[in-house]
């Protein structure tokens, strides 16, 4: 009886990993296939000629997608034109997209400290460079100038990310009079 028991034991034990050695197919995981690869995975290739200068600039309206994170496609694994290391989009505050203006990242609040850059905001309401900036390691003010310079707005904390858009969504836009 004992010897009965032990054999089943064991027999059952062998078919269970048997059935674990078999998985599921690639058809049955969660894992995308390498047709469904999106932007920010670590595999999606991106092509080096995407890696050149783009920088907005006022009025042109070259750039899309007002309010989502730009910087979701303009990354290391993302399909977009350039590298970008800040972007997003101002709203006047009836929700359109403002015209012309500039957003300061400085070193200290207010307007103050040293001017790291200035990006112009462009047709779109948009702003982007490619330009370097000090993020992660050092964080910096935004500042927001109106095109005739009476509108003014400010994150009131330093922030060490460029992707503005990413927190300032459709809740909580950047906002400029």
């Amino acid at each position: 009886m004992y010897i009965l028991r032990t054999a089943t034991c064991l027999l059952a034990s062998l078919w269970v990993c048997a059935l674990a050695g078999c998985g599921a197919s690639d058809e049955d995981t969660d894992e995308p296939s390498d047709a469904e690869i999106l932007p920010g995975d670590p595999r999606f290739e991106r092509d080096p000629a995407l890696d050149v200068e783009n920088i907005s600039a006022a009025v042109e309206k070259r750039s899309h997608n007002m309010g989502q994170n730009c910087i979701g496609c303009h990354q290391p694994h993302g399909p977009g034109k350039g590298l970008f290391t800040t972007a997003g989009t101002v709203y006047a505050p009836s929700g359109t997209p403002v015209t012309g203006g500039t957003v300061e990242l400085r070193t200290a609040g207010g307007g103050e400290g040293d001017l790291v850059l200035s990006v112009a905001i462009d047709g779109n309401g948009n702003f982007f460079t490619t330009e370097p900036l000090p993020f992660p390691d050092q964080a910096l003010f935004f500042f927001l100038r109106s095109q005739d310079g009476e509108g003014t707005n400010e994150m009131p904390f330093p922030s060490i990310s460029g992707a503005c858009n990413l927190c300032h969504n459709e809740q909580r836009r950047i906002l400029l009079e």
